[in-house]
């Protein structure tokens, strides 16, 4: 398993009720959550807090200063509203956009620096920001699933849609049959499978650019999980896919004001999910448009692609993700005995 690498960190034995901050550094958003365990072990969810940042704007692998500005003053943020919410230490994790540039590492040393040095309302926290890998990143959403029992009826796919990558684990409990980190995330695929739009075409021959997107997408993806997954997902049938967070909170939401009748996000809601996202549902549904962007057009199009690939299995959607995983995986290694 790979683990945080909390040994390379300031050393820090955590007590139960002792609250603690993690950020998920990922490559659209800087997620918050301030968290504890109460004396029984059970975690404790104190605060969430999501600031866009959108490191890949201008591509990966370099990072312009105003873009370090933005993640900067949202790391800022994050760590005022963690000292107003009790929290004594703050730890975040870089994902696929900060993996990718090569200054990463010595840009979040400095920036731990200066949080840790941030004064408000009387009172500094220590800050310890570094990158993970991929495999990292989804060995930690892992352990968290586990530590809140969601992994315990059978195997399970888990899958976390990302701005730069996907994370895709085949388990049950802390039996891991495969955990792929796959650079299919939002971002590329926007820039992959664009939605041309254009104003000028035949009113005659009307073209639906959101729909040529999510095939082209769907087809792309399908094929890259038959082969990365495929062989997994047959000698380990998995009993539904576990979507964390983002992408997957939209398809919930939208199934229940859909169909909210429905006790499970089917394949067949899934699909048409995807049909609202390119204005092809025939029949009247919550809308989806208009967007910031047409992300959602490829989210769907990779949610269906992966349901296939694993046979048609329903889906199973939580909150929680990395940074909650973090969280645990800090209190369940560092925690003092009782």
């Amino acid at each position: 398993m790979a683990l945080l690498p909390i040994d390379r960190q300031r050393p820090t034995s955590l007590e139960r009720g002792q609250r603690i901050a993690v950020v998920d550094l990922g490559t659209n958003v800087f997620g918050l959550v301030v968290g504890t365990l109460d004396p029984d072990g059970v975690p404790q969810w104190f605060h969430r807090a999501d600031i866009e940042v959108g490191l890949a704007k201008d591509g990966f692998g370099n990072l312009s200063p105003a873009t370090l500005q933005r993640a900067e003053r949202a790391l800022q943020k994050h760590t005022n509203d963690a000292i107003e919410h009790g929290a004594t230490v703050l730890f975040g994790y870089g994902t696929s956009a900060l993996r990718q540039w090569p200054n990463a590492e010595s840009w979040l040393q400095d920036c731990s620096l200066r949080l840790s040095n941030q004064e408000h309302q009387g009172r500094r926290i220590p800050c310890e920001l570094c990158t993970i890998s991929g495999e990292t990143e989804a060995e930690t959403i892992r352990y968290g699933l586990q530590a809140c029992g969601l992994l315990d009826q059978g195997p399970v796919l888990i899958n976390d849609i990302g701005g730069g990558s996907v994370e895709c684990v085949l388990c049950w409990k802390d039996s891991v049959f495969l955990a792929v980190s796959l650079p299919l995330g939002m971002r590329k695929l926007l820039r992959d499978f664009p939605v041309h739009i254009n104003p000028s075409a035949d009113p005659a021959h009307p073209q639906n650019p959101y729909l040529r997107a999510f095939e082209a997408c769907y087809a792309s993806l399908r094929a890259v999980f038959e082969s990365e997954l495929g062989a997994a997902l047959l000698a380990h049938r998995p009993l539904h896919i576990v979507g964390t967070a983002g992408p997957y909170e939209t398809l919930a939401r939208w199934a229940q004001a859909y169909q909210p009748e429905s006790k499970q996000i089917t394949r067949s809601l899934c699909q048409a999910f995807g049909q609202a996202a390119t204005q092809t549902l025939p029949h009247p549904h919550p809308s989806l448009h208009p967007l910031s962007t047409d992300a959602i057009v490829h989210a769907s199009a990779l949610m269906l692609a992966l349901c296939d690939t694993a046979q048609g299995i329903p889906f199973v959607v939580t909150d929680l993700s990395l940074r909650e995983g973090a969280l645990l995986t800090h209190f369940h290694h560092t925690t003092r005995p009782d």
